[in-house]
């Protein structure tokens, strides 16, 4: 017997369609810029992002394209590896939250008996500011990329949870899912082999959405002082200029890291706006 195969008509849909998006595009182009710049550009960058290279404050200049900050470090070396640890605080975030969220949706949209209770939950996540709870987090604990990891999960998971819950509570209606039912299989083996595939693309569609919403609040945690200063980041950089930077008049080391922060963050979001109107029909035209 033949292996079954993902049907290829659907792929050059999908293909097409989200190709065809000038949203998608212009998303897909910021984010393979930046990863461009962060995976290539330590190879050209002959400083190391703590070290003293040039003179303190200096505007940009061939030497120093993206200037330097007040005692001398060069701020695209700093920019360029700085990227690595918020984007992988982003992309965990974003990971974890999509994750915990599916399963919730999941679970409430098809068991009536634990829908009550996964709903009162995931009201009361999206009851809460999430910017002040994440603050009183890491006011309260010592901070560091894995606590930031969590509280993001924990303040990010909701929205996702609720997509789900409603296509979910949509699809175990439909005539498949009963025939599914009279034949045998159990409640396990019909939500993941039958509804699953049907509303696994919002899950997609909500981490590439979750991956922006969480490299800006990550950044703006560690902007006003809840983070780790010592390990250069774009949220550290952006620390050291409004402690320095604006009163010295070094319009520069705000520019950098923010350009790079809107950039990330605008391309992800177009991108999983892209990705939520293909594969949510209600969103098709």
């Amino acid at each position: 017997m033949a292996s079954p195969r993902v049907q290829p008509g659907r792929l050059r849909y999908l293909r097409s369609t989200l190709l065809g998006s000038n949203s998608a595009k212009i998303g897909f182009g910021m984010i393979l810029a930046m990863l461009s710049l962060v995976l290539i550009g330590p190879f050209f960058v002959p400083y190391s992002p703590y070290a003293i290279s040039g003179v303190a404050n200096q505007a940009p200049s061939p030497a120093h394209p993206f200037g330097t900050d007040y005692l001398g470090h060069d701020l695209l070396s700093q920019v360029i590896y700085g990227a690595y640890p918020s984007l992988l605080v982003g992309l965990a975030a974003a990971l974890g939250a999509t994750a915990f969220g599916f399963i919730v949706g999941l679970l409430g949209g098809y068991y009536r008996r634990l829908e009550w209770l996964l709903s009162a939950s995931t009201d009361s996540i999206l009851s809460i500011p999430a910017l002040p709870l994440l603050i009183l987090i890491g006011i309260i604990y010592p901070v560091s990329d894995t606590l930031i990891v969590e509280g993001l999960i924990l303040v990010l998971w909701a929205p996702a949870a609720r997509a789900v819950r409603a296509q979910v509570a949509s699809v175990k209606k439909l005539q498949y899912v009963e025939a599914a039912r009279t034949s045998g299989m159990s409640d396990w083996q019909i939500v993941w082999r039958v509804i699953v595939p049907k509303v696994g693309a919002i899950g997609l569609a909500y981490f590439v959405l979750l991956v922006s919403v969480s490299i800006v609040l990550a950044t703006a945690l560690e902007f006003i002082g809840i983070g780790n200063p010592e390990i250069v980041s774009w949220g550290s950089i952006l620390y050291f200029a409004q402690q320095y930077g604006f009163y010295l008049g070094d319009w520069w080391w705000v520019l950098a890291p923010g350009l790079s922060i809107t950039i990330v963050a605008t391309g992800f979001a177009l991108a999983g706006f892209s990705f939520e109107e293909i594969l949510n029909p209600r969103l098709r035209t």
